[in-house]
């Protein structure tokens, strides 16, 4: 085979690796957008419900006020002071956002989809919190345990440890008041919410389902090669 044949050869060896590798690269996403899907597929659906499985229950809630010294609340009173709040806004925001379409009838989706993001934030906030609580809940009972395992050899306990589990405890207790504080607060949001719409709030989940004319439309357009 001559040196012109080889060459050529060669040459088309090495197009044919760098297309290859060129679909490849394409079909592939970047990391950070991979990272970012898998993120969210791992992400917990925030809800109310989620966040009350992880606050203080009632009686706890008794307890942690009367060990602690912590300033107590009204769970009920605070939801209702969060209805009426979240009712005035929206009924103040409803000349602007509810509007009325060419043939008189009134279209209230963008008060819909404000209210529906007010809820989200007051849900998120109180679960952000409740999350918060329970990882430190989690902390203070390793710490505890810690201490009680090595108080036999000091009393003291070790590097001081008697008085680290000791402010683990009240942080944790802290963080449980106010989360479910926030929690009794979106409560309220959430009963608002459902007075002025009329149907129960629903956490925003993004749909990537396509109707049957889009996926014929996409197929089409594969067909023809754009």
């Amino acid at each position: 085979m001559s040196n012109a044949t080889n060459t050529m050869t060669a040459a088309l060896a090495s197009a044919q690796e760098k297309k290859a590798a060129s679909k490849a690269k394409a079909g592939q996403k970047a990391p950070a957008a991979r990272r970012f899907e898998e993120a969210a597929r791992r992400a917990p659906v925030i809800t109310i419900e989620a966040a009350e499985a992880l606050i203080p229950v009632p009686d706890q809630i008794t307890k942690i006020v009367s060990h602690f010294g912590l300033e107590d609340f009204d769970a009920d009173a605070l939801a209702e002071t969060a209805r009426q709040a979240f009712t005035v806004i929206a009924r103040s925001l409803s000349p602007v956002l509810v509007v009325t379409t060419w043939n008189g009838e009134q279209n209230d989706k963008g008060l819909e989809m404000h209210l529906q993001r007010m809820a989200g934030a007051a849900v998120a906030s109180a679960f952000g919190a409740a999350q918060f609580y329970d990882a430190k809940r989690a902390q203070a009972r390793e710490l505890s345990s810690q201490f009680n395992e090595y108080r036999e050899e000091d009393r003291m306990g070790v590097d001081g440890l008697e008085n680290r589990a000791a402010n683990a405890r009240r942080f944790a207790a802290e963080q449980g008041i106010k989360a479910a504080a926030l929690v009794a607060s979106a409560r309220g949001a959430l009963a608002a919410y459902e007075d002025m719409i009329g149907t129960p709030w629903k956490p925003y989940t993004a749909s990537n389902a396509r109707t049957i004319d889009q996926r014929a439309a996409a197929a089409e357009m594969d067909a023809l090669g754009f």
